[in-house]
């Protein structure tokens, strides 16, 4: 099903103006790319292996489905790309900017971008702003915000590879 405009408007004005982000492809850019103000974590994602990333490709979707509440959708990003609403516990009811297919974890859970930027910025949001995972591919971070999201991240870090940058709590 096509996305709708408002739903893209949506998702786009929340991304530019609540969590103010500024797209850079410098590594060492002196401007924050996210301003956010509710609890989060900051992981440096520059170490991971191919153990780490399969793990994480494994994991993540539940993990985000595990956040959502019953009846909620997530907002997939591939920036300037295309914009995915979807559950991830029932991916049939989708909607895209985009053809796409989605990939499943081996518990049937649904996700159709990456976890690890690779020259893309990728953002998973809960439809509603109360916790996101974006990250960001030249900085080689993630940011999670929303304090279920920040807690399970936390649980699982080290397994995934990322390096716990800031907490702000």
């Amino acid at each position: 099903m096509k996305l709708s405009k408002e739903n893209e408007d949506f998702i786009c004005n929340f991304v530019k103006n609540e969590l103010k982000f500024m797209p850079s492809c410098y590594s060492e850019s002196h401007f924050l790319p996210f301003s956010i103000n509710r609890p989060f974590s900051v992981y440096d994602i520059s170490k991971i292996n191919d153990e780490h990333y399969k793990f994480l490709r494994e994991i993540m979707p539940t993990v985000l489905a595990d956040c959502l509440q019953e009846g909620h959708q997530i907002y997939a990003l591939d920036w300037y790309h295309n914009i995915i609403l979807y559950d991830p516990r029932n991916p049939n009811n989708t909607q895209s900017s985009e053809p796409c297919t989605p990939s499943f974890n081996t518990q049937g859970i649904a996700y159709y971008n990456d976890f690890y930027p690779d020259g893309d910025y990728y953002f998973f949001l809960d439809k509603y702003g109360s916790f996101g995972y974006l990250s960001h591919p030249w900085r080689e971070e993630v940011w999670v915000y929303g304090k279920p999201l920040v807690n399970k991240v936390k649980n699982i870090h080290k397994q995934i590879g990322f390096i716990l940058k800031s907490d702000v709590i």
